[in-house]
């Protein structure tokens, strides 16, 4: 597959950027590729169940977004670190931890995860949604390197991502360029790829993860392991 993978990601960088006051609706399932909302908000009430349970000691929030999975993980871990490129996502998530009284525990950073460094064995969890989806294989394997050096022995890891259903092939390809249009009619390229439960188990095994619970809808997946 042969992409310039340099203005891909430049472009999704911008859509991300323009997409942030807006990008919550994701969640509730508005303007969605599958075409019922109630896929929507049944994965996030039962990720969010998966959720509340995860989480100690310093946590790291990769991609945090708006910080949508705040008011679930908070009150598990001592310290947070909020991580995105974005600064308009940071801004709203800022926002959200204001709202949830959380200012004493988190701290925000902005910078591409490939060029940042992270001190080794930093981090005791680590949560990471809807990255990996946007990544090469070349990427993935740098992700899981980082992640690898900068968990802890025994660390939480979870993923929440969008996953491959049968409902979804209907709309999507399951890898491949798509053209996404925000509410102003902009429009943005990706680079997107879905997840079934096959691949989520190589990917843990890969990268020497021990998958612990999963969690397959029809639009969003919930996994969580340990470092081996």
């Amino acid at each position: 597959m042969n992409h310039d993978w340099d203005k891909i990601y430049r472009d999704m960088s911008s859509y991300y950027e323009a997409r942030a006051q807006e990008y919550d609706e994701f969640y509730i399932g508005k303007s969605p590729a599958i075409p019922r909302p109630e896929s929507y908000t049944r994965d996030v009430e039962k990720i969010g169940e998966m959720v509340k349970s995860f989480g100690r000691g310093h946590v790291i929030d990769i991609a945090c977004g708006t910080g949508f999975w705040l008011r679930y993980y908070a009150r598990n871990c001592s310290r947070i670190t909020l991580f995105d490129y974005s600064e308009k996502m940071l801004a709203v998530c800022k926002k959200r931890v204001d709202d949830l009284c959380l200012e004493d525990k988190c701290s925000f950073v902005r910078g591409d995860f490939f060029e940042y460094t992270f001190g080794e064995r930093s981090f005791d969890s680590t949560l990471v949604g809807f990255f990996i989806c946007h990544l090469s294989p070349q990427q993935e394997e740098r992700f899981f390197l980082k992640v690898n050096k900068f968990l802890r022995p025994h660390g939480q890891f979870m993923i929440i991502d969008s996953c491959w259903s049968h409902e979804r092939a209907h709309y999507r390809n399951k890898e491949g360029i798509q053209e996404r249009t925000l509410n102003d009619g902009r429009t943005f390229t990706i680079y997107k790829r879905y997840f079934d439960e096959s691949d989520i188990k190589e990917i843990f095994n890969k990268y020497a993860l021990k998958l612990e619970a999963l969690y397959m809808g029809n639009v969003f997946f919930g996994a969580v392991g340990l470092k081996s």
